[in-house]
C-alpha cells in the first residue's frame, strides 16, 4: 500500500503560471562626466505568465521548470561632446524577456502542501528593437543633421543571457484534478547589464508573486 500510494504522486505534470511583479524590473538613472551623459527611464509591465512543468520523484521531492514571460522596455538619452560636435542619441527601446528556471522542490505534508524550492535561473533577452534618433550638432560650423535609428541589437543590451538564483515558498492544494499553488519567489541576478554604477541595470533583487496551475 505505501509502494502504491507513492507511486501514484510520482509523474509529470504539467500547467502555467501567472503573476506581478514586486520590484520594478530595471534600475534607472543617470550618469555624466566630461563629455557627455546618459539618461535612462523604464515602466515595469505589471504581469507575469508562462507555461511551467513539474517531475515528481516522490510525495515530497520534484524538480521543475518553465519559462516566465515579461515585455521590457526603456527611453535613454546620450550625449557626447567632442571637438565642437555635440552629439545627441535619443531611444525607445522594447523587447520580451525570458527567465527560465530549474529548482528543486520540497513539500512538507500530502494536506494542504506547504513548499519550497530552489536552484537556478537564467535570463534571456529577445527580440529586442529599438527606435529613435541621433541629432549632430556641430558648433563650430554651426550645422545639424539627424538621422533615424531603427536597430535589433542596441548596445545596452547586446549580451542576451544572465545567470542567477532563485528561491520560492508557497502553499499548493487540490481542485480536483487540479493542482493551485499561489507562491512568493525571490530572484538574485549574479550577472547583470551594467555595473553597480551604471545608469541602466536589472534590478538585482527581484520580487515575485504568482499562483499556478497544474495538471
Amino acid at each position: 500500500m505505501a509502494a502504491a500510494s507513492c507511486a501514484s504522486a510520482q509523474g509529470i505534470h504539467f500547467g502555467f503560471e501567472a503573476g506581478v511583479p514586486l520590484t520594478e524590473y530595471f534600475e534607472t538613472g543617470r550618469s555624466a562626466d566630461l563629455h557627455g551623459s546618459r539618461e535612462y527611464s523604464a515602466a515595469t509591465r505589471r504581469y507575469t505568465v508562462g507555461p511551467v512543468i513539474e517531475f515528481q520523484w516522490t510525495p515530497h521531492f520534484g524538480f521543475e521548470t518553465g519559462a516566465l514571460f515579461q515585455r521590457m522596455g526603456y527611453v535613454g538619452m546620450i550625449t557626447v561632446f567632442d571637438n565642437g560636435v555635440l552629439t545627441t542619441t535619443a531611444f525607445d527601446t522594447k523587447g520580451d524577456s525570458w527567465d527560465i528556471p530549474a529548482t528543486a522542490k520540497y513539500r512538507f505534508r500530502r494536506s494542504g502542501r506547504p513548499f519550497v524550492a530552489g536552484g537556478g535561473i537564467i535570463r534571456y533577452i529577445g527580440p529586442i528593437h529599438g527606435t529613435g534618433q541621433i541629432t549632430v550638432n556641430n558648433l563650430i560650423a554651426q550645422t545639424q543633421t539627424v538621422r533615424p535609428i531603427d536597430i535589433s541589437d542596441p548596445s545596452d543590451v547586446r549580451k542576451r543571457w544572465y545567470p542567477g538564483l532563485t528561491f520560492a515558498g508557497g502553499l499548493e492544494f487540490d481542485a480536483g484534478r487540479l493542482r493551485i499553488g499561489p507562491e512568493f519567489r525571490y530572484t538574485r541576478w549574479t550577472a547583470n547589464i551594467a555595473g553597480p554604477e551604471g545608469a541602466l541595470r536589472f534590478e538585482p533583487n527581484q520580487a515575485e508573486f504568482l499562483i499556478r496551475f497544474l495538471l
